[in-house]
């Protein structure tokens, strides 16, 4: 994944978490991820696998490729 997907990826989530009003700790909780990675997810110095991204956004209701647009 590239530098502007990283980036796209870790401000949607960082979206996606303020406008449902939950902590890092519970975000990270309901994509079934670590705190840690969560951290680095959103700061954009993660280069997640293409599994662990459908992941994520299988548990978000969003298609893949609207995490990292």
């Amino acid at each position: 994944m590239n530098a502007n997907a990283r980036q796209n990826l870790g401000e949607n989530l960082i979206a996606i978490r303020e406008a449902s009003g939950l902590s890092k700790v519970d975000f990270a909780l309901q994509l079934g991820i670590s705190r840690v990675l969560l951290d680095l997810i959103e700061s954009g110095n993660s280069n997640l696998k293409l599994s662990a991204l459908e992941q994520i956004a299988e548990r978000l209701g969003v298609q893949p490729w609207e995490l990292i647009r």
